[in-house]
């Protein structure tokens, strides 16, 4: 029985030193933002700690106290006056240039996840990776200098490739932890039994086609995410371009893997991300990375209603 609780959490992460758990918990952005000034990294290392929070309140604790943890944070974020540890972390990140609203965004996707609310099909999948993820390119976009709103949709997009990226390496994980990601539409067209997705073992075909189909798309957004790089400062540029080099990497990995998702796992050795950033080196020529692009709007059609998509 899982016995972590809400005040634990407050414990663990908001006391804790924010470059510190970023290099813990998130190995492959903390490994291209060393290239960050010291300031900069530690302003997006305490965005990091309160995104880390809030996930972790859907994730790590019992429903019950997931259910309490969520209505806190909600009840936190309508209520900036009042005084609390959480508040406090939440004005700092809001004194950086982040929006209350995009925390909103955020909590109503960890409030999914508490919930265990259904994707029904490629809509669900594309809103929910939007406020878990695609927020946070939003968030992102003031602590590493953005000003145009033009750069607004190409910074989701980055976000919703990285969660698709997420979602097809963490199916065994995800499904151990009875959740599951995959759109139910498709699950069905697919006849694919769910009951196989929470046990190691050889990935059934099915599965396999689905995965690849996620991955595909994953790519379709990345792509829009570099069109937007000019948008962003130089050498905060750099860095999102590695960072986002290294997630797209591990769902190479992943095709290379031929779709072995109830493998184990699949991630980056640092042998491997050192080579990552080698290949990333001649994209520094590619004109996507000096020439801002026009965006695509018919990657936001699944969530035109979203706050910030519009931009």
């Amino acid at each position: 029985m899982n016995r972590l609780t809400y005040n634990a959490l407050i414990e663990n992460y908001l006391k804790a030193d924010p470059v510190n758990l970023m290099a813990w918990h998130g190995k492959s952005f903390y490994f291209a933002s060393l290239i960050f000034s010291k300031e900069r990294l530690n302003k997006i290392a305490t965005l990091y700690k309160l995104c880390r929070f809030i996930d972790d309140c859907a994730d790590e604790l019992s429903l019950d106290e997931s259910k309490y943890a969520i209505n806190k944070i909600i009840s936190e974020l309508d209520n900036p006056k009042d005084e609390s540890e959480l508040n406090s972390l939440i004005s700092k990140v809001q004194s950086f240039g982040v929006k209350r609203g995009h925390l909103k965004e955020l909590v109503s996707g960890a409030q999914f996840d508490a919930q265990e609310g259904p994707i029904l099909n490629e809509s669900d999948l594309m809103f929910y990776c939007y406020r878990v993820a695609g927020v946070v390119g939003l968030m992102m976009c003031p602590l590493i200098g953005v000003r145009d709103l033009r750069a607004n949709p190409h910074a989701i997009d980055l976000g919703l490739g990285m969660q698709l990226t997420n979602i097809c390496r963490d199916v065994l994980e995800d499904a151990q932890n009875g959740r599951v990601y995959l759109p139910e539409d498709r699950v069905g067209q697919l006849g694919l039994d769910l009951g196989v997705l929470g046990t190691k073992g050889k990935t059934p075909k099915q599965l396999k086609e689905l995965v690849e189909d996620l991955l595909n798309t994953a790519e379709q957004y990345y792509d829009s995410g570099l069109r937007g790089l000019a948008f962003i400062p130089l050498r905060p540029r750099v860095v999102i371009l590695l960072a986002s080099q290294l997630y797209r990497h591990i769902g190479i990995k992943l095709r290379r893997k031929d779709y072995e998702v109830l493998q184990g796992r699949v991630s980056l050795n640092v042998f491997e991300k050192l080579l990552v950033a080698l290949k990333t080196l001649p994209m520094f020529i590619d004109p996507r990375f000096w020439s801002p692009q026009k965006h695509e709007k018919s990657l936001h059609l699944a969530i035109q209603k979203a706050p910030g998509t519009n931009a």
